[in-house]
């Protein structure tokens, strides 16, 4: 079960949580894909002006599980499914991830097996500031940069592609690391929010 950061008041309902979570695996467990995004997709929790869990963490979470190509691949964009905290949009259209939302997310930690929390950062940073090329520059200076790209000589600075981010391996440490289905979920949304700007800019 996930472990999510306590608050002292406003956070969510611990039990609600924990009970929805449980309910979620069972659902993912029996291939229950479609039943599973659309409860992702309507779940609200309470929340209590005692002990609770960060809403934050809680819906980072809920949003990597939903944006999972794995928690429904029959399941197009077409279909209008939103996560927890935006919208999912195909290739066409604009993606919801940006540089600076990216900076300032917070991966779900689990106290047992995890990625590695300093790699991830740091990855994770190398996306934001590729993203952030992408925002920030007009088309034509897109294509001179890609142009650069594999000139040795060239300052210009070097852009992920979609691939490099989808394979990419971290190490595994056995205490105090991110949630590797959170993460995996992430770069799999990562990736396709940097295919979308490749592809703009042809």
């Amino acid at each position: 079960m996930m472990k999510f950061r306590i608050v002292q008041s406003d956070g969510y309902n611990i039990q609600e949580v924990d009970l929805f979570l449980r309910k979620l695996m069972k659902w993912q467990a029996d291939g229950k894909t479609k039943i599973a995004a659309k409860k992702l997709h309507r779940i609200k929790f309470s929340l209590t002006k005692k002990k609770g869990y960060d809403p934050q963490e809680v819906d980072d979470y809920l949003d990597f599980q939903l944006n999972q190509k794995t928690l429904n691949p029959n399941t197009s964009s077409a279909d209008g499914l939103k996560p927890h905290l935006g919208t999912h949009q195909s290739l066409t259209s604009i993606p919801t991830i940006t540089s600076n939302r990216l900076r300032d997310l917070s991966p779900p930690m689990v106290e047992e097996i995890g990625y590695e929390r300093e790699e991830v950062d740091k990855f994770l940073d190398l996306i934001a500031d590729t993203l952030q090329l992408f925002e920030e520059s007009t088309n034509e200076e897109i294509q001179q940069i890609k142009a650069d790209q594999y000139n040795p000589d060239s300052e210009t600075p070097k852009l992920l592609s979609a691939d490099q981010i989808r394979w990419a391996l971290f190490t595994v440490t056995e205490s105090q690391g991110y949630d590797i289905l959170a993460i995996d979920a992430a770069v799999n949304r990562l990736s396709d929010a940097l295919e979308y700007h490749w592809h703009k800019s042809d």
